[in-house]
């Protein structure tokens, strides 16, 4: 099977040939026979772009709340289109739309290398090269239980707990911002660990945990109140995403009795504003800096450290 790829002006300037039968699946995953494959292409529907780059050559879809991410457009001459697209999907990260930039390949180092995460739902068999110039790939790999996320499966509060404390104790992280509710399946593996990191500062293991509660409560209410429920943890507002965030610290034995002030919207303030915002956003994770390599995307992480310092100000 052949995978066209399409220049910014929706001609065909190279493909890729794949010995197995491609069906398309969700995000950026195609189903074979051999293999699943990440980044061989998708049906093309729309991407992100920031508002001083629209033009007429773009379909508004939708305005995007989160600052950095960009609109949702559909590109009129990518419209009907399958195959791989030399346009970002989104202006933080590498990737084509479609394919697998450099940080893709992270996850190999997560499930691999010594200190490997445990709790993965995927396998990988290898990559292949779609563009060595602009660091594109896509990769062969397998999800053993399938790829049914957290929020449509039958999932367990206490099986995400356990997903929590595992991550705490062993000092793998989540970006703070990024949407990870959405990479955990049904039974609380991870489906995508690309961008986890490895870090034991108080900063990171606080931003993950509550990107997990955060994205869980912003997705589905009812299921962050069950979450809350069967683990003893208070539910009232957005801000108990942070209580709850330091008391399933407190559970595993890490120190944070010195963030708590007079009252739990103080405590939120303390602990957004000196610990979560200054922590590892998604932006760092463009092309690798979650691992504390040094990149031309680091600018890009702290211009949005920056602004969500800003936008919290305003606000508070």
């Amino acid at each position: 099977m052949n995978i066209p790829i399409y220049d910014k002006n929706g001609d065909i300037v190279h493909s890729i040939h794949i010995d197995d039968t491609i069906q398309f699946v969700d995000g950026r995953v195609c189903k074979g026979e051999k293999y699943y494959y990440k980044g061989i292409g998708i049906p093309y529907t729309q991407h992100h772009i920031l508002l001083e780059d629209m033009s007429d050559e773009y379909n508004l879809i939708e305005k995007s709340d989160v600052f950095y991410i960009g609109n949702a457009v559909s590109k009129k001459v990518f419209a009907g289109k399958t195959g791989i697209f030399q346009e970002k999907y989104q202006v933080h990260f590498t990737d084509w739309i479609g394919a697998c930039g450099i940080k893709e390949l992270n996850i190999l180092e997560n499930l691999y290398d010594e200190g490997r995460f445990e709790m993965s739902a995927i396998e990988v068999f290898g990559y292949e090269t779609i563009d060595t110039d602009n660091q594109q790939y896509y990769l062969k790999v397998d999800y053993p239980t399938g790829r049914t996320d957290y929020l449509s499966g039958d999932s367990d509060p206490l099986e995400l707990r356990e997903l929590l404390d595992y991550m705490i104790q062993s000092d793998w992280n989540f970006p703070w911002d990024k949407n990870s509710i959405s990479d955990i399946n049904f039974d609380s593996k991870i489906t995508d660990v690309a961008d986890l990191f490895k870090s034991s500062e108080l900063s990171h293991k606080i931003g993950s945990v509550f990107s997990v509660l955060y994205s869980l409560q912003q997705s589905d209410d009812d299921l962050y109140q069950e979450f809350c429920e069967d683990n003893n943890l208070p539910h009232f507002n957005q801000i108990s995403c942070v209580i709850n965030t330091l008391t399933l610290l407190m559970y595993n034995k890490v120190d944070v009795s010195h963030l708590y002030q007079r009252t739990p919207t103080d405590t939120f303030r303390k602990v957004m504003r000196e610990y979560i915002i200054p922590g590892k956003n998604c932006g760092f994770c463009g092309v690798g800096s979650c691992k504390r390599k040094v990149d031309d995307n680091l600018s890009y992480g702290e211009y949005i450290r920056e602004e969500y310092f800003k936008n919290f100000d305003n606000d508070f």
